[in-house]
């Protein structure tokens, strides 16, 4: 019989998970602020432009004030308060989606759909989860 059992695993799953979205939130948040220009390459626009570029220091203050509300989150085991947050802020990757679609030079739509996708998954993921 093996050690980790599936449930065990999908336990750890469930709590590094979020932990994984938190780091990539704060690391687009701190790359913005070191570098906008490259940050917009990154999300999709090529040649951003600096008057483009001032648009995306939104960005910053958004996915590292979630990253740290992840982070919150985990650390109370508040899984299903966790799980709605991240059905709502699906709502901050359509919003990127949009602004690529809509943007004459944006690229990497694929990208931003998978991160709606996979918050979509984990957010019932943790909701049903939860243990209260």
């Amino acid at each position: 019989m093996s050690i980790l059992t599936t449930e065990l695993l999908f336990e750890y799953f469930v709590d590094f998970a979020p932990l994984l979205v938190s780091v990539l939130l704060l690391w687009t948040g701190i790359s913005c602020l070191r570098n906008p220009i490259g940050l917009a390459q990154t999300f999709g626009i090529p040649n951003a432009t600096p008057s483009e570029v001032v648009f995306f220091q939104s960005s910053t203050g958004r996915n590292m004030a979630a990253a740290v509300f992840i982070w919150v989150l985990v650390y109370l085991q508040e899984r299903r308060i966790l799980g709605y947050f991240f059905l709502c802020w699906t709502w901050a990757g359509v919003a990127d989606t949009k602004l690529l679609y809509e943007h004459s030079r944006g690229e990497k739509l694929l990208m931003h759909m998978r991160n709606v996708f996979v918050l979509s998954l984990l957010g019932p993921l943790l909701i049903r989860s939860s243990k209260g």
